[in-house]
């Protein structure tokens, strides 16, 4: 007898805005924070340069970029008309894609798949309306395919480890012990440690030093600032302790990566 498995819930929470946005200027310069939550863009036309958490992006008509609570966004349109999909949506058992893994090329045939759920946000309320929104945005993220297979999967308690992190990110430049995060959140150092272990599959305390590092190595590869700015950037007060947990982490001292790139 075939057995199966059953599907666990929907982690998306709620959809809160999906649009078609297009910028006709070549050369037009900006500057962003993304939304609150999980944002992904799909790029159909035209051609940008940006930066975001230290690393350089070009977008192409195919690319889709998936931000996580309001990173910082730089850039430039090169080729016009830049015409580019939306959809901003609330799901906090849902962990974002590695840093590594934000931007994915060649997703060209995701482009009906996004039109399906832009037409479902523009009906008018009612039920069925946001069952639409729902499937069609499930399978949008399910056709990005930028969680690899062994991606601890979303479960309601790591939901306040995503609240936790995207704080710690917004401080990034100082280093939080488990206690200062236990007390920020008014919750026990062991809650906090279940609920990271839950969402992510790391102690927190693991998980920050690879959130730092990793973009460090963005800003590393990618910019102009020396290892003094970087390491204060990422919460090291010294360069010789950076210089350290960089060469475990990837191998080689962050000097030697520059070098490398």
């Amino acid at each position: 007898m075939a057995t199966s498995t059953a599907a666990g819930p929907s982690p998306i929470e709620s959809v809160r805005l999906v649009e078609r946005f297009e910028r006709r200027e070549a050369g037009f310069a900006f500057t962003a924070t993304s939304l609150p939550g999980h944002l992904i863009h799909l790029v159909v036309a035209g051609e940008v340069e940006q930066t975001c958490n230290g690393r350089r992006q070009r977008l192409l008509p195919g690319s889709v970029v998936w931000y996580h609570e309001d990173e910082w966004v730089e850039g430039r349109v090169l080729r016009a008309p830049w015409i580019y999909y939306s959809v901003n949506f609330s799901a906090p058992t849902l962990s974002p894609p590695d840093f590594g893994q934000r931007l994915i090329p060649g997703r060209t045939k995701l482009r009906p798949v996004f039109e399906r759920l832009l037409g479902a946000w523009r009906a008018s309320p009612s039920w069925e309306r946001d069952c639409l929104c729902q499937s069609h945005l499930l399978a949008l993220v399910a056709g990005i395919g930028a969680h690899p297979a062994d991606h601890p999967a979303g479960t309601p308690v790591g939901k306040l480890w995503w609240e936790i992190e995207a704080w710690a990110r917004l401080h990034i430049d100082r280093t939080r012990s488990l206690a200062e995060l236990s007390s920020a959140f008014h919750r026990s150092p062991n809650t906090v440690a279940r609920a990271c272990r839950a969402a992510v599959g790391l102690p927190p305390m693991k998980r920050l030093k690879e959130i730092r590092l990793s973009l460090a190595r963005g800003l590393v590869r990618f910019s102009d600032l020396n290892m003094t700015e970087i390491s204060g950037r990422v919460g090291y007060p010294r360069v010789h302790e950076f210089s350290r947990d960089y060469r475990k982490a990837y191998g080689l001292p962050p000097t030697a990566d520059r070098a490398a790139r």
